[in-house]
Parts: C-alpha cells; structure tokens; sequence
C-alpha cells in the first residue's frame, strides 16, 4: 500500500506540473489568535484548554493562515494552503508547534487532486471546517481526522461532490510504517445552495492510534462506513453522522448531532447543542455539550462551552476569545 500512496502522490504531482506554465494571481494571509480557559470537575481546577490533555484543539495560540492561488489562460490552475500555529501546552509547560493545511491542490480536465496535509474523504469532516471552534465533531472522540498525510482527488458536480483519498492514517504526526487509509465520499446536494447535503462515506486500512501528535506502535485494521447529512433552514442549522464498523477486530460505532440556531443581524450570535456517543475498544462514551458563539466585532468572536464525558464523569467548560483577519 506505501507503494500505492507514493504513485497517487506522484500522479497527483506530475498532473499538476503538466499544466501550462501558471503565475500567481491571487493570495489571502490571516493572522489568528486565541486565549482560552475553562474549568475541569476531573482536575477540579482551572485549565487552559478547552480538551483533554492529549487534545491538540484548543489552547492559547497565535498563528497564521496562507491561501495562495495560481492561474493559466484558462483560469485557476492551482493553490497553496498553510495553516500554522505556535500553541502553549499549559500542563506539560511548553511551546508546541501545530500543523494544520500544508498541501498543494491542482485542478486537472477529470478533476481536483491534492497532496500534503489536508481532509481525507470521510463524513461531515470532509468539508466542515472546526479548526478554531470549541465544539468539535467525530475526529476529536476518535471517528476519522481533521486532517492526514496523503493525497486526494475530488469532483464537484451540479447537485453533489465525490471524493476519494489515500493516507497515512497518523492525523496531525507523520510516519509510514505499515500503516495507510483510503477513503471515499460521495455526496448529494450543495450546502450553500440547495440546503442540504447527504453523504455516504467509507475508509479501511492499518492504522496507528494517535494522541495529539504522538504516534503509537501498534497497527490496527479499521473498516468503517457512515452517512451524514447537513441541513439549514431559515436560522436553523443542523448535522448528524452515524458511522458503523470495525477497529482491531471490535465493534466501532459512532452517533452526532449538531444542532445551532442563530440570531441577530448577519447571524452574529449563535446557539449551540450537540450529542456524541462512541463505542469502541469495547467501550461506550456519551458526550452531551453546548456552547454560545457571540461575534463581537468581524475580526473578534467569544466563544463558550460546556461539555460532560460519561466515561470519566467529568464535566468541562471553556471560555475563548478567537481573533481571525487578513494582514
């Protein structure tokens, strides 16, 4: 399979390249920063973070965000993408440095492929971006990834997307070591036109567990499928994903919901429930929170959040301001 993922990299590479000679035309530079703090009924004291220790999201960071675009006669050829943040672990007393987007994209006469740091094709992760907010879905409680190593290829079609990706398996860290995921979505309906979308996703391969960056020995076979789907209607917006399969020979099953209802001019105060149940390692975890988003200013937004883990009976809350605009 390393072999498989070392020649889609280089196809996706050459098809790239092939294109005709490109010059940059566009290119959007963000400064971010957050403080945040909260309290832990398990640790019975204040954190500076709004996970568990092992969390990479969130904690007291600045950082940046590079979008760099590059066109032909025909128009947009290519992208950049970076994502970086310097972020202060609190418990281990320590800078740590978090990667997020780190890929090259490039548009091709069949479609779109990728390669770096970037979404692999799985449920309601593929497309929604959660990089700054203290609710989090399904890849934080260990269904899927943020992001992965690897590459992939996506077509957008009038009243659905597909997308297909094979990586490393090891989220934020990087290592290939027997170790590798493919993944596949294809989808129905266009959020930000039609409303809604539907999307029915699969991944299997060999992968390690993973704690923050940390990357573990052990390899574990994962064969999972899931269907999600977003709707919005009027200030109501609401995603769910159910996923169902197997993780080292054990049944792992996974349940979401989000559900978020905005008010006030331009959707500036947004209320928030969600509802997460996992069932994996022969363990089974309910995770009920909720949170409050108040746009202060277009740059600036408050963000709280209350979340209680079954498993451990511990309940968390978090408070963070999130600066975010272009330089």
């Amino acid at each position: 399979m390393k072999r498989a993922l070392a020649g889609f990299i280089a196809l996706a590479a050459s098809s790239m390249f092939a294109a005709q000679t490109v010059s940059a035309t566009d290119s959007l530079f963000f400064f971010e920063a957050q403080g945040v703090a909260g309290y832990s009924s398990k640790e019975n004291g204040a954190i500076y973070r709004s996970g568990t220790m092992d969390d990479v999201m969130q904690k007291n960071s600045i950082g940046f965000d590079l979008i760099k675009k590059f066109s032909g006669a025909a128009g947009d050829v290519a992208s950049v993408g970076f994502q970086f943040r310097l972020a202060y672990d609190a418990d281990m007393k320590k800078v740590e440095p978090q990667l997020f987007n780190a890929y090259l994209k490039g548009k091709t006469p069949i479609g779109d492929l990728w390669i770096g740091h970037d979404r692999i094709a799985f449920g309601l992760a593929s497309y929604w971006d959660t990089h700054g907010d203290l609710l989090q879905p399904l890849p934080m409680y260990g269904f899927g990834f943020d992001r992965d190593w690897g590459g992939g290829f996506s077509k957008d079609f009038s009243k659905g997307d597909l997308k297909f990706a094979i990586t490393t398996g090891t989220g934020m860290g990087f290592e290939i070591d027997e170790n590798f995921l493919g993944s596949a979505r294809g989808s129905f309906g266009v959020l930000n036109y039609d409303n809604y979308n539907i999307g029915l996703s699969f991944m299997g391969g060999k992968i390690p567990d993973t704690m923050g960056y940390e990357i573990m020995e052990m390899r574990k076979t994962v064969l999972i499928g899931g269907v999600d789907i977003a709707f919005n209607y009027n200030n109501i917006e609401q995603k769910a994903e159910f996923t169902y399969g197997v993780k080292n020979e054990k049944q792992a099953i996974a349940v979401f919901y989000r559900l978020g209802v905005n008010f006030l001019d331009e959707n500036r105060l947004k209320l928030e429930a969600q509802y997460a149940y996992t069932d994996k390692d022969g363990l089974q975890n309910h995770t009920p929170g909720g949170g409050v988003t108040f746009r202060l200013t277009q740059d600036l937004t408050l963000r709280t959040m209350y979340e209680w883990n079954s498993v451990s009976d511990e309940h968390r809350v978090a408070v963070q301001l999130y600066a975010y605009f272009a330089l």
